[in-house]
């Protein structure tokens, strides 16, 4: 197997010096091309001719960055890599906002580094493409009778549907027919409703119209294709209606994102910890030769001691940032599920009485087990416990309630509380490291508590609303 790349660097022993790296990569055969003018760089990568593109940072005429801005605006899908100089946050940040795939820093360039950031970066964009298509399909298949279909009469009720509409949304048994729901009713947010009919009215056709619908048991993101259907001169308007599901892929492509945000941020973490111990470890060695030299002098020992408290406190913050962004490796033993969520309560039990919490445990008769590390889920399931104890601190009965099952190959837990609940931008940045509305949190529990699932192959997942509580789900994979 081959792969063409594309190297965007002015300096030509640069270029060298990463082409002998790429020759020297055993897995894929690599064939190298060199542009070295910032005008032409933009031009090379529109011509699709290579599967991967090495961009400099600094190429004279401009930054990569502004290359990188550029192709993505022509919605050029292929991994572009910044090559920078040396590790500037600010730099990294704002290349990957801009559409970089990756960076790498020249200096830190190694065989066994350049060929997985080679070689995500190409899975991340085959990942992208599949979804991609995988849209293009579904939008193009709304009248297919496979997707729920409805049709409405000129007051936009129901009159007709398909098995899978019924399927899908007559889920509620105390309902006669699917005619006793109202259209409108279908819509999580009127406004939405209220944009599609008037969009409908004035142009007969509707397509693509992204919305958020509801059943008795979850929101489903839909894409919706509404058309009105021709009739005779002396019968009523009637109305089309297909409803393509398109839920799970956008969760999957969101789960894609959070995990490569993740993986961004551990690297990030390295990176600063590495460019922070450094000068620390010098203030500690001058410190020493300052002691000696100060010996016996009161107030410059008060002074040492402050310098010494705040070096140790930088020093544990640099250790807890990286135990959330990777923690240690599992250690696997076969493990009972009940047993793990018992001892994370236990563990927490002094402040469910503190703030008397009725807790509510649905366990299976049948024990849930599997190949798991329990110290690490404990970790997990301590981390959710406190957060929806601290999320009911205003409450007047607040309720957790912790529920397990098990779901064909997989162990499902579900924790609850009633608690002041959270907004969607919260839910979204939930495990970014340092996030938190805690006034004495570090933001790095749930951190933690993604790459541990993560790690385990698992899925965690949180719906919540202001006012309403929080429910987290997580799955895990059973013996």
């Amino acid at each position: 197997m081959s792969l063409s790349v594309l190297i965007i660097e002015d300096d030509e022993d640069d270029y060298i010096i990463m082409s002998h790296y790429l020759s020297r990569i055993t897995t894929v055969e690599y064939v190298v091309n060199w542009c070295n003018d910032f005008d032409d760089a933009f031009q090379e990568i529109l011509k699709d001719e290579h599967d991967i593109y090495l961009i400099d940072h600094f190429l004279g005429k401009g930054e990569g960055v502004e290359i990188i801005q550029q192709v993505r605006e022509y919605n050029v899908m292929k991994p572009l890599i910044l090559l920078t100089g040396a590790g500037n946050i600010n730099v990294d940040e704002k290349a990957m906002e801009m559409g970089a795939s990756d960076f790498i820093v020249k200096k830190e360039v190694r065989v066994d580094t350049l060929e997985r950031s080679l070689r995500y970066a190409m899975e991340r964009y085959h990942q992208q493409r599949q979804i991609k298509e995988q849209e293009k399909k579904y939008r193009s298949l709304f009248e297919l009778s496979m997707e729920p279909i409805i049709i409405l009469n000129n007051d936009f009720e129901v009159t007709e549907h398909n098995a899978a509409f019924e399927r899908v949304f007559h889920s509620d048994e105390s309902l006669e027919t699917l005619q006793d729901i109202r259209f409108q009713d279908l819509f999580k947010y009127d406004f939405d409703y209220n944009e599609l009919i008037n969009n409908v009215k004035k142009k007969g056709a509707v397509q693509g119209f992204k919305t958020t619908m509801t059943n008795a048991n979850k929101d489903i993101i839909v894409i919706l294709s509404l058309a009105r259907l021709p009739q005779s001169d002396d019968s009523q308007d009637a109305y089309h209606l297909a409803i393509n599901d398109v839920s799970a892929l956008i969760e999957k492509e969101q789960e894609h994102k959070k995990n490569e945000k993740l993986s961004m941020t551990g690297r990030m973490a390295r990176m600063i910890a590495h460019e922070v111990r450094n000068p620390l470890t010098n203030i500690n060695l001058a410190l020493g030769e300052l002691r000696s030299v100060t010996e016996g002098l009161e107030e410059a020992n008060v002074f040492q001691s402050m310098i010494e408290r705040n070096t140790d406190r930088i020093s544990k913050l640099i250790d807890d940032l990286l135990k959330s962004a990777r923690p240690p490796e599992l250690e696997k033993v076969h493990s009972n599920l009940q047993e793990i969520l018992d001892a994370a309560i236990d563990f927490c039990q002094d402040r469910i009485a503190l703030q008397n919490v009725d807790v509510n445990k649905v366990f299976p008769d049948q024990d849930v087990e599997g190949h798991w590390d329990p110290e690490k889920l404990k970790v997990v399931f301590v981390n959710i416990i406190i957060n929806a104890i601290e999320a009911m601190e205003e409450v007047q009965q607040p309720e957790l309630s912790i529920i397990l099952s098990r779901e064909d190959d997989f162990a499902m837990i579900y924790i609850m509380d009633n608690g002041k609940g959270m907004d969607e931008e919260t839910q979204r940045s939930i495990y970014d490291p340092f996030f938190t509305i805690r006034k004495e949190g570090l933001g790095l529990g749930m951190t933690a508590t993604l790459n541990i699932i993560n790690m385990h192959e698992g899925k965690i997942s949180v719906r919540s609303a202001i006012g309403k509580g929080t429910e987290f789900k997580i799955a895990l994979l059973c013996d």
